[in-house]
């Protein structure tokens, strides 16, 4: 079997990089310094005002030495590799490599990419070694940094925090990786690349890279951002993507090494991928070795179209009488809850529907997790069947908390009769095992949960919505003591109808039970893209599926990053909000409007057969029928 070519990224650069190699080319090394405004030999090989390190012109010189060094290789030996990956930078190698772009091309869009990142606020990196991804994601999970994630994950023992410059700083992350045996070793990087910090830095390059056109790749590429195999056409989000999002090399490899590859060759500066390669092959992770499904780009449709991202929301939307109306004027709604409450009954032993629809309780919060967490669940349910029935069907799924497994179920991951089982069992044990608790939405800025430390406490932030919204969740005396604080501030706030501490350590008593349950569920890969709020990214194999199905009740709701990250281009998506209570339209009306764009299917206020009539009409009207 042919080789895999591997390209190294920043921090690989070094003076004198690149020796020998530009006499062989002058053509493209004068195409370069063209496109640069510099000579690019006399930085590699002398760089006499010793910049090589800063970032916008170690990416630039690190993509032409990787570059001249591929063709230099496949000159001398005939033939192509088998496939390809970049780590970081690198990835613009690959993707040349592949045929994505000529070598000015590629080298224009690093420029840029470098000259971007170069900009960022001020950051920082730290390596944490000697501990697996999983013990550093549950170490960062419980501090009290927000700005603060993993960049890199290289191997199975080594990881890259990446993130705002204090918080990386401050002797209490450091602790707290030392005390759980690792070694915490901050980079010579003046930026968070790789992190929620390069947010602004993505959507800008995301602006540039519209202006070109990327061609068919004609060798397999595995990206970053999905550890699996570039698509061979419209994959200009990948790119995008990989700026903010995770390198995720370990599982990249690993799933190299699945498909039967073992002969790795690093083609440029350094030997840190061959060292990487050398410890992964020893132990790689066990990965599916079938490609993650990719979404049709949009280049291949039959006639372009609106894409449609149906939403499905967790607790705190709820209320009794929810989808009454529905259920008794549309008879696949009606069929879809029927099903959900036989099942419920089968695993709990009491009615759904007389909970849901219980006439005494209209008014009253709907908290009782024993039936509110099923209910939820076979709303989100029900109102997919309602509108596949009607033949609108999803392009892509996103959950938010409980909404998670609807999403799951609704992408085909998940049974209805699995996923409504899980959550009913789940409740069970928040009930027996987990003390009271409760959620409030604090309509302010999350700067104000960030710098109030004195007034949150031992509080935990469980979920920011958008730049004027944030939950947190806590023990029930304390939230209400937040509250009246928080109203004496001027401060709008709502109590949610929970009773539970989601996303903080008061669920923490269940976990090891939980789990044990996952273990009973069958899971298969998803037949559509399913964005994850927990992740603020697309699902993929990064989580193994009980700790998937854990971490969305446990770790924060990121949604205000996913929207950012994944939800780009404006007017590409819209939205259809199948939660309870519209909570989603109203999210992207205060916090995304214009450029995102969406409805709900019903809301708390009534005549649900006329919001879905509306919303039928509304997606007619985008499909052009």
């Amino acid at each position: 079997m042919r080789s895999v070519y591997v390209f190294p990224g920043q921090g690989s650069q070094h003076k004198g990089m690149g020796a020998g190699l530009f006499e062989k080319f002058p053509e493209l090394v004068a195409q370069a310094d063209d496109v640069l405004g510099y000579s690019v030999e006399e930085l590699c090989l002398r760089d006499p005002d010793r910049v090589l390190s800063q970032t916008r012109y170690t990416q630039p010189a690190l993509y032409v030495v990787n570059s001249l060094t591929y063709l230099d290789r496949t000159t001398e030996r005939g033939e192509l590799p088998a496939a390809v990956a970049g780590h970081s930078l690198g990835e613009y190698c690959a993707l040349f490599a592949a045929g994505a772009f000529d070598f000015a091309t590629g080298l224009r869009l690093v420029a840029k990419r470098g000259e971007l990142m170069s900009r960022a606020p001020k950051g920082a990196m730290a390596a944490v070694v000697n501990l697996d991804e999983e013990r550093v994601r549950e170490i960062l999970t419980g501090l009290p940094f927000r700005n603060v994630d993993i960049a890199n994950i290289n191997a199975r023992t080594q990881c890259i925090l990446s993130g705002e410059y204090d918080e990386l700083h401050d002797p209490r992350l450091r602790a707290a990786y030392t005390e759980a045996g690792a070694r915490f070793v901050p980079l010579n990087v003046s930026a968070a690349f790789h992190s929620r910090c390069m947010t602004d830095v993505q959507q800008e390059f995301a602006l540039h890279l519209a202006g070109f056109d990327l061609a068919e790749l004609t060798l397999p590429v595995v990206a970053n951002y999905t550890a699996r195999p570039y698509p061979t056409k419209g994959y200009a989000d990948h790119l995008a993507h990989q700026i903010s999002g995770s390198v995720r090399w370990y599982e990249s490899m690993s799933w190299l090494i699945a498909q039967g590859h073992r002969d790795f060759q690093e083609i440029g500066p350094g030997n840190v991928l061959t060292k990487l390669t050398a410890q992964i092959l020893k132990d790689p992770l066990p990965v599916e070795t079938a490609p993650a499904p990719q979404p049709a780009p949009a280049a291949v449709r039959a006639r372009p179209r609106t894409e449609l991202v149906f939403m499905y929301g967790g607790q705190g939307t709820q209320y009794h009488q929810m989808g009454r109306g529905l259920y008794d004027t549309d008879p696949v709604f009606r069929d879809a809850m029927d099903r959900c409450d036989a099942a419920h009954r089968a695993t709990a032993g009491t009615s759904l529907l007389a909970a849901v629809h219980d006439d005494t309780r209209r008014g009253r919060p709907f908290d009782d997790i024993l039936t509110s967490h099923a209910a939820l669940y076979s709303i989100g349910y029900s109102l997919t069947e309602m509108l596949r029935a009607a033949g609108i069907h999803p392009d892509a799924v996103l959950g938010h908390s409980l909404g998670e497994y609807v999403a799951a179920t609704a992408a085909g991951a998940l049974s209805f009769e699995d996923g409504l089982r899980l959550v009913t069992r789940q409740a069970r044990l928040l009930q027996e095992r987990c003390p009271d608790g409760g959620m409030l939405s604090v309509l302010d800025s999350p700067d104000l949960y960030r710098s109030r430390r004195d007034l949150f406490g031992d509080i935990a932030l469980a979920a920011v919505n958008y730049d004027r919204n944030f939950v947190v969740s806590g023990a029930g005396t304390r939230l209400a003591a937040l509250q009246q604080a928080l109203d004496a501030e001027g401060v709008i706030t709502v109590r949610l109808p929970v009773r539970h501490a989601f996303h903080s350590a008061l669920l923490d008593p269940i976990r090891p039970d939980f789990l044990a349950l996952t273990r009973d569920v069958t899971v298969t890969t998803p037949r559509l893209p399913v964005h994850s709020s927990m992740l603020a990214g697309r699902l993929g194999t990064r989580h193994g599926w009980d700790e998937y199905l854990w971490d969305v009740i446990r770790r924060p709701v990121r949604f205000d990053e996913l929207m950012a990250s994944e939800f780009t281009a404006p007017g590409r998506h819209f939205f259809v909000d199948l939660s309870a209570s519209g909570s989603f339209a109203n999210f992207l009306k205060h916090g995304y409007a214009p450029a995102l764009r969406g409805a709900p299917a019903i809301n708390q206020f009534g005549n649900n057969s006329g919001t879905v009539r509306a919303l039928r009409d509304e997606l007619r009207r985008l499909a052009g029928v």
